[in-house]
């Protein structure tokens, strides 16, 4: 037994709701990855300045509207890797050694945490 229910009884809710996969609906949909990709595909650097975020350059409408509807999480994201950059590769010395501490992504302060667990002397180079 199968029901169908006609377009007419739907409720108009439903039919006048923009769609997922709608143009319009992309903006707000994008998250804070997706708009900084974006961004550097049309070759717009994004900077912040203080508590605003700044664009060297003119971005197209659709961009303009996912960065203002983003613009708090993007200024948190920004900020937060200029203050700390994060690699998979730290110079160490160890008491006149000197090589590499190889892992995932981590920052100044877990690699050096990582090497004095190893080594209680090690120190990162810079």
């Amino acid at each position: 037994m199968s029901i169908s229910v006609s377009p007419l009884c739907r409720p108009s809710a439903i039919r006048t709701a923009t769609p997922v996969g709608h143009p319009e609906n992309q903006g707000l949909r994008t998250n804070v990855f997706e708009i900084i990709r974006r961004a550097r595909d049309e070759g717009i650097v994004l900077k912040v300045n203080g508590d605003r975020l700044e664009a060297d350059d003119i971005a197209s409408p659709d961009l303009l509207a996912a960065l203002r509807a983003q613009q708090v999480l993007l200024v948190e994201f920004l900020n937060a890797a200029g203050e700390r950059p994060r690699r998979k590769v730290w110079p160490v010395a160890v008491s006149g050694y000197r090589f590499f501490l190889i892992g995932p992504c981590m920052s100044r302060t877990q690699a050096l945490a990582l090497a004095r667990w190893r080594w209680k002397e090690a120190e990162i180079l810079d």
